[in-house]
Order: structure tokens, then sequence, then C-alpha cells
């Protein structure tokens, strides 16, 4: 899976906030100072900063496997190898 890196203002673009285009000719720390006083009032922007003073992060999750592969993987096994092996016999091995 291809990471995706966040591009400032998709969020705005994708609601079309009407502040959005006074934001566009800012970058950096220029782009944080006035969007922190244009977008004050904004609950996705309030959640931002809420996630930056409690240093919280925002990752990106795995795609979900099968209990049966997760054994494996946690044993360090190819799960191919025990596909006739149930989750409770690949974890006593």
């Amino acid at each position: 899976m291809a990471k995706k890196e966040y591009i400032s203002g998709t969020f705005c673009l994708d609601i079309k906030c009407n502040h959005h285009k006074a934001l566009e000719q800012y970058s950096g720390d220029d782009y944080l100072k006035q969007k922190a006083i244009l977008c004050a009032d904004c609950y996705a922007w309030k959640f931002f900063i809420w996630l930056k003073d409690h240093k919280y992060r925002i990752i990106q999750s795995v795609p979900e496997i099968s209990a049966h592969e997760l054994a494996a993987r946690i044993k360090g096994i190819d799960p191919v190898r025990v596909e006739d092996l149930t989750d409770d016999e690949i974890l006593c091995l």
C-alpha cells in the first residue's frame, strides 16, 4: 500500500471552506499562524490543535488480516506452511 502524504488544506478543499482561498498564499509557520486566526471556530482545526497539544498522532492503520495469519506472524511462521493448523495450535508451537 503506497503511503499518501497529507497536503495542507485537503480538508478545507473537501468541505469548500471560505477561508481556504485566503490561506493559499501562505506556507509553513505563516500558514499555521493565519490558519489559527481564520479557522479558530472550525471543529476540524480545533481537533487538529487538540491532537497536537496532547501529543497524539494520526497514523495509517494496516489492512485487517485473519486471526490465523496473525497467529502465524506472531510466531514468526509463514502462514502458508501452517494453513492446516488451528490458531491455538500455531500459538502452541
